[in-house]
Parts: structure tokens; C-alpha cells; sequence
């Protein structure tokens, strides 16, 4: 447990009560500068105890979970999605059993389909994925599909046999251009490129 006042303070109040010991006078009658510095050492204290709590609610205030044990965003990043926390942690929900079912691979999924199985709209769903996850919903579901295939090729061989055009569809993409685009803008190389290096590995 913190002491209620800094050691230097403490000797202060002592050097205090002594004179007040030897002298008939009230505190009042007291060195001025003696009377200054244990009040400022006081003052000081206090702040900064106040300063400790302030910061010590702050990082409380930003672990509140709103339903995904992944989403621990500010209050100040709520007030950004304009959305009440209620529907964020409903959507939040929805998009964690989402991404664990991989719906994200349904190649024909736009955003008010989705916000329709949600069981909100399609403006909600797009503020959160913006203001949450930092990115707009297609950059969201590419992303999501982009990493599927990324590990996918890599734990199942046989995929690799696949053409271009079968693995981007496989993952959700509507055409060969599209998927081999994004992959090498997310890992470097083309798909192809990709796939020849596992063969060669």
C-alpha cells in the first residue's frame, strides 16, 4: 500500500510539530517557506495519486470487451462507428461466427446479404467493419480470403494441383485476375509464384 504522503513531506510535518513544540505560537507563526514546502510536497502528492487513478480507469475503459474476446477498442473508436455499443456487439458476434464458419468463401456474399443474416443493415454492419476492423467490407472479406488460400495451399497438397482460376474461386473470388492481384499485393508474389516455391520446398 502507497504511504498517504512522499518522505520528504513526512519530515517537513515533523520539522513543523518540532517548532510548534518550542515555540509558543500557533503553526501559523511557522517559517513561511517550511509552511510553502510541505504544502506544495502535499499538493504534488496528490496530483499525482489522482494522475495514477485517472490512467489506471483509462486502461480499464479500453479492455471493455463488446463480445469477441479479440475487440477490446476505446470508447473513443465506438463514438467513430456511430453505432450504439448494443448493435456493435451484435454484429461484432456475428462477424466472429462468420469468420469461423468461413462464409467469407461464398464467392456471390455482397454486404447487405450479409447485414440481412445479421439481422441488421447493411449501413450498420458497413460502419463497424470500418470504424472496427480499420478497413471497408470488400478490403475485409478479400482479406479474409486472401489468408485462407495463403494457408490452405500450404496445408493441403492437393490444392496445389488446382489451376489459378479454381484455387481463386475455391476461395471466394470471382476471377483468376482478382485473386492473383491481391495475393501478391498482401504476400509479395503471384500465386503461381507461390506454388512453385511449396513444390520446390
Amino acid at each position: 500500500m502507497e504511504k498517504a504522503i512522499l518522505p520528504s513531506a513526512e519530515k517537513s510535518i515533523d520539522l513543523l510539530l518540532q517548532e510548534n513544540n518550542r515555540s509558543e505560537h500557533s503553526v501559523t507563526a511557522l517559517p513561511k517557506k517550511l509552511l510553502l514546502k510541505t504544502v506544495s510536497e502535499l499538493s504534488f502528492w496528490l496530483f499525482s495519486f489522482h494522475r495514477k487513478q485517472e490512467l489506471r480507469y483509462k486502461k480499464i475503459i479500453k479492455k471493455i470487451n463488446f463480445g469477441s474476446s479479440q475487440l477490446q477498442e476505446s470508447a473513443q473508436e465506438v463514438k467513430e462507428v456511430q453505432v450504439s455499443e448494443e448493435i456493435i456487439q451484435l454484429i461484432m458476434g456475428n462477424l466472429k461466427r462468420f469468420e469461423k464458419e468461413k462464409g467469407y468463401l461464398d464467392k456471390d456474399l455482397d454486404l447487405p446479404g450479409l447485414a440481412k443474416s445479421f439481422g441488421t443493415n447493411h449501413s450498420y454492419l458497413s460502419r463497424v467493419v470500418n470504424g472496427i476492423k480499420g478497413k471497408s467490407f470488400k478490403s475485409y472479406l478479400n482479406d479474409l480470403r486472401i489468408e485462407h488460400a495463403f494457408v490452405d495451399l500450404q496445408t493441403d497438397p492437393k490444392k496445389r494441383r488446382f489451376t489459378i482460376e479454381a484455387i481463386a474461386q475455391e476461395n471466394g473470388f470471382k476471377s483468376a485476375e482478382s485473386f492473383s492481384k491481391k495475393f501478391k499485393v498482401r504476400y509479395g508474389m503471384y500465386p503461381s509464384v507461390f506454388l512453385r516455391k511449396l513444390e520446390a520446398a
